[in-house]
C-alpha cells in the first residue's frame, strides 16, 4: 500500500507542476503581448502627433495665405498670431505623444504584472508538489527520519 501512496504522490505533484507551468506559460504569453501592445501605443501617438503637426502646418499656411491675398502683411498682430497658432499645434502634438506614452507605460505595467504571475505561479506548483510528496511520503508508512 505504502508504494501505490509514494506513486499517487508523485504522480499528483507532477501534475501540480505541469498544471502550473501552463499557467505560467500563459501569464508569459500576456505578459508578451502586453508589451507588444505598448510598442505599438508609441508608434500610434507618433504617427498622431505627426499628423496633428501636417494637419497644423496647412492651416497656418492657409491663414498666412488668406492674409497675404488681403494685403496685410506677416508683422505684429499677424505674426504673433502665427506664433500663437504654432504654439497650439506643437502643444496638441505634445499631447498625443503624452497620452500615447501613458497607454505604453499601462502596458508595460501590464507586462511586468503578467511576468510576476508567472514566477508566482512557478513557484506555487513546486511548493505544491513538493508538500505532496512529503505528505504521500508520510502517510505511505515511510519514515523520512524527519523529527521536530
Amino acid at each position: 500500500m505504502g508504494a501505490l501512496t509514494l506513486v499517487g504522490a508523485a504522480l499528483s505533484a507532477a501534475s501540480a507542476v505541469a498544471a502550473s507551468q501552463a499557467n505560467a506559460k500563459a501569464a508569459d504569453f500576456t505578459a508578451e503581448m502586453a508589451q507588444q501592445q505598448a510598442g505599438r501605443e508609441k508608434q500610434m501617438a507618433a504617427r498622431d502627433a505627426a499628423a496633428q503637426r501636417r494637419r497644423g502646418s496647412r492651416q497656418l499656411a492657409t491663414a498666412r495665405a488668406q492674409r497675404a491675398a488681403s494685403g496685410v502683411t506677416a508683422q505684429g498682430s499677424p505674426l504673433l498670431a502665427d506664433e500663437a497658432l504654432a504654439a497650439d499645434i506643437e502643444l496638441g502634438a505634445q499631447e498625443i505623444l503624452a497620452d500615447g506614452a501613458a497607454r505604453a507605460q499601462r502596458q508595460q505595467q501590464e507586462a511586468a504584472l503578467s511576468r510576476a504571475r508567472a514566477r508566482s505561479t512557478r513557484t506555487t506548483g513546486f511548493r505544491s508538489a513538493g508538500s505532496t510528496l512529503l505528505t504521500g511520503a508520510g502517510g505511505g508508512g515511510f519514515d523520512l527520519g524527519i523529527r521536530i
